[in-house]
């Protein structure tokens, strides 16, 4: 069969395009990642987590690629009378380079799972501890702080420097103060409504965080398992027919 234009230029344009969308996938990265914010760069957990989350959501791309090169090649064998180049060495890169993302993408899904869970402890740690420090400013509010609190208020008035609704604002707190200095029980009931507050606020921060963090490792995991089932299959499978 005489080459054409056709048959030579398909599988050339098919194996180009390959070649793009593989190397998009570390260039993309590697600039994704230098750029990262400083929250996220200063803790490794939160950098794993954005840099497999990157990872999962590109990987298609050479995948992609790797079934052009594919694709090139067979229609370089059946359109040409020496059926294409014969030399196996890229081929065997080729399909190397899919058994290696295939095991790479398999990898990422025990470790997300287990960096979500050690991310997920430290923002409950973050928020056990935050709530327990407001808990006990909210119990060591006693006469003494709530007199120094209306001492404060009125130098402030007589300072001239609040006007208007700013000082009836302050007129108010202090009257609210005040009933509490001078009623015991209302004070402390007023500081266990406070309490109880803060815990509901704790479990429902508790809950979006858990559920953040769940659906990001989840997420990722399921988008890492067909990947890493392709690539392997196309890796292996390739091997096994270069290699034969």
């Amino acid at each position: 069969m005489q080459p054409t234009v056709s048959s030579f230029l398909t599988p050339l344009a098919l194996k180009t395009a390959g070649v793009v969308l593989i190397l998009s996938l570390p260039i993309d990265l590697v600039f994704t990642l230098l750029f990262v914010p400083e929250s996220v760069g200063a803790d490794p957990t939160q950098w794993w987590l954005m840099a497999t989350s990157q990872l999962a959501q590109r990987g298609l791309l050479p995948l992609v690629g790797i079934a052009f090169i594919a694709i090139g090649d067979w229609i370089e064998i059946v359109s040409t009378e020496d059926g294409g180049s014969r030399g196996n060495g890229w081929r065997i890169g080729v399909f190397s380079l899919s058994s290696l993302l295939g095991l790479i993408f398999l990898m990422i899904i025990p470790f997300q799972l287990l960096t979500t869970t050690t991310l997920q402890n430290q923002k409950l740690k973050t928020i056990d501890d935050t709530v327990a420090q407001r808990k006990a400013e909210v119990k060591s509010q006693n006469k003494d702080k709530i007199q120094q609190q209306i001492t404060a208020i009125d130098a402030e008035i007589k300072s001239g420097r609040v006007q208007g609704q700013a000082a009836n604002d302050l007129k108010t707190t202090r009257g609210n103060l005040q009933l509490l200095l001078n009623d015991p029980k209302k004070l402390a009931q007023e500081v266990d409504n406070i309490v109880k507050q803060l815990d509901k606020e704790k479990q429902k921060a508790q809950a979006q965080v858990s559920n953040e963090v769940l659906q990001t490792g989840i997420r990722t995991s399921l988008t890492s398992l067909p990947l890493a089932i392709a690539y392997t299959t196309i890796g292996w499978m390739g091997l096994r027919r270069v290699l034969k």
